[in-house]
């Protein structure tokens, strides 16, 4: 999901005011706020939008192999392991995800909004500055995330989830934590830069598309010899992890240190991005991004802990087969996610508008063409894909479907929210849907099963779409939602990226 807010208390004014009246960040001679009616058509708005498409690109490209590649990890586990192993490994990839967003802290967020905005007002220095703060936090928040977790697992893993053999789990899932929070940093401000060529490779569960294919490689070559066990998985996303690591930080310096060269020198003197600062709009943003993936992810801990491994294993092959719906909408955030913190620093929010509706019209007729069969066919589907047993989940498949629509067609809403520096309001959205999701998907799971599990989890989630997209226009000032009006420019729009392609 993505990033929302809905309470801008003075106590949160350094984070949540517009970008032009924060002292530390940007001269108070210069101006960054523009009126909203201006003219659509300024100095840069095509540069943006050639950038966006040629983002777009690449994004494309690499989130298809990323969900490819996640979906063929899938396929290769629910082979090689027992149907209750698979559904511990759906147990503890949900916790490495979610371990990695709290560690991180929100500067993977924070950090792509304060260097973004730095570089959208040609503060190279600026840039170099907040990127030198947020390595340093972040290099001490992930670690002490990683340890906690080794720790919780420790203490909490059998009760709760009924894990086995943690004395070797466990510190194979706090490396894991390491890793994944490290390269989810590098991808994000990746995109800061406008990369999307590395950023996407580096984008995803476990690492991304190169790592999924690390990952799957090391599966099948030992299945092809011995009989692979759960323990012997999770070391080889361990070691996917690690071998990955220091390539993303090369990246990133390489890329980081070439664009920002490319960035006119400004006269103004650039002052250092305050650890207070950083720490300001991190909170909230790790507080919004946990409470958001409880409400997209909890469904996987209820289950766990309520319901059979092998019951649960069903359930998360369904949720696996929800990223083919979900992918236009990552794409859409992949893709904007800079742009939105650029355009409105730059008071150009017709255009960000417009960029918006028109991506998330987009993403609903792709999600929508994915989304039909799934729901037409669900058992065949999903025996095809992953075998025979996994087709008594097809009531499941069909539930989580009609929630992943509502997902997709409410826009990059969360996002523009976090990006725009209206994190608490996104923040207050999470806390209440994920404490509903919590009380009703108990209830519902220890009544009707993962059947209820599924019922909770996309209401939840639509209710919460639409409160974003709400706020998202009273905060921000820009609708999200799908625009059917976009479809009858798509003619124009396919001859033209034909002859962009062709050029």
């Amino acid at each position: 999901m993505s990033v929302k807010q809905l309470n801008a208390s003075t106590a949160d004014v350094a984070v949540s005011v517009p970008v032009s009246s924060q002292p530390s960040m940007i001269s108070a001679d210069r101006p960054v706020e523009a009126e909203v009616s201006e003219s659509p058509e300024k100095p840069g708005s095509r540069g943006t939008q050639k950038r966006l498409f040629r983002e777009s690109v690449w994004v494309v490209g690499g989130r298809v192999l990323g969900i490819a590649t996640a979906i063929g990890l899938n396929v290769v586990l629910v082979r090689v392991l027992p149907p209750a192993d698979v559904g511990v490994f759906f147990v503890l990839g949900s916790i490495i995800t979610f371990a990695a967003i709290v560690a991180m802290f929100g500067t993977h967020t924070g950090l792509v909004r304060f260097v973004s905005e730095r570089i959208g007002v040609g503060d190279a220095e600026g840039a170099k500055a907040a990127l030198r703060q947020g390595a340093k936090f972040a290099a001490i928040a992930i670690s002490v995330g990683s340890v906690l977790t080794m720790g919780f697992l420790y203490f909490a893993g059998e009760p709760l989830f009924g894990l086995k053999h943690l004395e070797v789990i466990a510190p194979l899932v706090a490396v894991s934590v390491f890793g994944a929070a490290v390269i989810q940093l590098c991808a994000s401000l990746l995109r800061s830069f406008h990369d999307s060529r590395f950023s996407i490779l580096l984008t995803g569960q476990f690492g991304g598309p190169l790592c999924n294919l690390l990952f799957i490689g090391l599966a099948v070559g030992l299945s092809l010899f011995a009989v692979v066990s759960l323990k012997q998985v999770m070391l080889f996303c361990a070691i996917s992890l690690c071998l990955l690591t220091p390539i993303a930080i090369m990246i990133l310096y390489r890329v980081g240190k070439t664009r920002l060269r490319e960035i006119a020198i400004d006269d103004q003197p650039s002052e250092a991005l305050p650890m207070s600062v950083l720490l300001l709009a991190c909170l909230p943003l790790m507080l919004a991004q946990s409470l958001s993936y409880i409400t997209g992810q909890a469904d996987i801990w209820i289950g766990g802990a309520i319901v059979d491994h092998d019951e649960l294993a069903l359930y998360g092959a369904a949720r696996r087969l929800m990223l083919l719906i979900g992918m236009p909408m990552q794409l859409v955030n992949l893709t904007v996610i800079a742009s939105i913190a650029e355009l409105r620093a730059q008071g150009r929010l017709d255009e960000l508008q417009r960029i918006l509706r028109f991506a998330a019209t987009l993403a609903a007729i792709a999600a929508l063409a994915v989304c039909i069969p799934l729901i037409a066919f669900p058992a065949q589907i999903t025996s095809f894909i992953f075998g025979s047993y996994y087709a008594e989940g097809a009531t499941v498949l069909r539930i989580l479907c009609l929630g992943q629509i509502v997902f997709v067609s409410a826009g990059a809403a969360e996002l523009t929210l976090m990006m725009s520096g209206e994190h608490m309001k996104a923040l207050w959205i999470n806390v209440v849907t994920s404490i509903v999701l919590l009380v009703a998907g108990v209830m519902l799971t220890s009544t009707f099963g993962i059947v209820g599990l599924a019922i909770a989890c996309a209401s939840i989630i639509s209710l919460q779409c639409i409160g974003f997209c709400l706020y998202a226009r009273w905060s921000v000032g820009v609708w999200t939602i799908l625009d059917l009006r976009v479809l009858r420019s798509l003619p124009d729009i396919a001859r033209t990226t034909a002859q962009k392609w062709t050029k």
